[in-house]
């Protein structure tokens, strides 16, 4: 880990979607009973053979038997492989009892990225995980201003953020001469959620959302890019309560089934095709992946390093509300 001030002037680096491979690798079951740390170590190998090199996690990332364990797995595995092409985003300001809501205080996020920076040993992103609207846009950006300042982030960026105050954030520290958010990671995958939305402060990608990132050429990095395995041929079991209430809409179930015909008739599998269509949206998207299994590794990076073969033709036909 660095310390002191920083010399690296913003965007000296390249963007994240130039250096991340086809997908971000998903750590949110890291050590966690569905995969312990060994299976977990045997999927960060395989995501690097594949050509991955964008880790997300988060210190509330692999919860079990009181702790987290997703960032200590990953520093051992860096330490292990001593990859230095690896870029990791890990994140700030979320209490795993108040998922509703962010601590951004400036303490509270100096805190958090200095433990961060503890347990990875090596600069990051650092993403801020929930908004805080009571706080100004003004004290959060000078505290992570100087979080990169300390050398403890190269790149920041926020999560369920709303256009409007990622938007305040990023002309606030322009003006300010502030490290700018680089990276936005909202909700966003093929399967629109049901309206109302269960867990509304989750923020999902929308067309204005989308136009502000490419203006500001930010990476976007979306989460649940599967709707939580809806899209999927396995979309039974431990998440059908969630899809219940969440995705099987008359929208979700009619792009599903348009996702597995077009799947089957270009030989990719479901998931691996709505991959394939958010990475055909735009050059900076990269989503996050979540597997559990190396098969699934393999179809998820091959999907999505498929963008290619998604036309604005099918893309049309996957994106038809009924």
């Amino acid at each position: 880990m660095t310390s002191g001030p920083t010399s690296v002037p913003p965007r000296v680096r390249p963007p994240l979607s130039a250096v991340s491979g086809p997908a971000a690798l998903g750590t949110f079951e890291f050590g966690t009973a569905a995969l312990p740390p060994h299976r977990a170590q045997e999927l960060l190998d395989a995501y690097y053979r594949s050509g991955g090199r964008l880790i997300d996690t988060a210190p509330t990332y692999g919860p079990g038997d009181g702790a987290f364990h997703a960032e200590p797995l990953i520093a051992t595995w860096l330490h292990a492989t001593g990859a230095p092409d690896v870029h990791v985003i890990t994140k700030a300001g979320l209490h795993p009892s108040h998922p509703d809501s962010g601590d951004l205080r400036p303490e509270t996020i100096l805190r958090h990225a200095r433990h961060s920076a503890d347990r990875l040993g090596i600069p990051f992103t650092l993403v801020l995980h929930r908004d805080a609207p009571t706080i100004g846009v003004d004290e959060i950006a000078d505290a992570v201003d100087r979080v990169v300042r300390e050398g403890l982030a190269d790149r920041v960026g926020a999560s369920n953020w709303t256009t409007d105050r990622l938007e305040n954030w990023i002309v606030h520290a322009r003006q300010a001469g502030l490290a700018v958010p680089e990276v936005t990671a909202p909700l966003w995958s093929l399967a629109p959620r049901a309206q109302p939305p269960p867990e509304p402060w989750l923020v999902e990608a929308d067309p204005v959302h989308l136009a502000l990132a490419v203006r500001n050429r930010m990476t976007i990095t979306p989460f649940r890019t599967l709707a939580a395995g809806f899209l999927t041929t396995r979309h039974t079991g431990r998440h059908s309560a969630h899809h219940a209430i969440t995705y099987d809409t008359p929208t979700g179930r009619a792009r599903r089934a348009r996702l597995q015909r077009a799947a089957l008739a270009l030989r990719m599998t479901p998931h691996g095709l709505a991959l394939a269509y958010l990475r055909a949206l735009g050059s900076t998207v990269v989503p996050v992946i979540g597997p559990r299994t190396l098969v699934q590794l393999r179809e998820c990076m091959a999907g999505a390093a498929a963008s290619d073969r998604v036309t604005p033709d099918l893309a049309a036909y996957l994106e038809a509300r009924s």
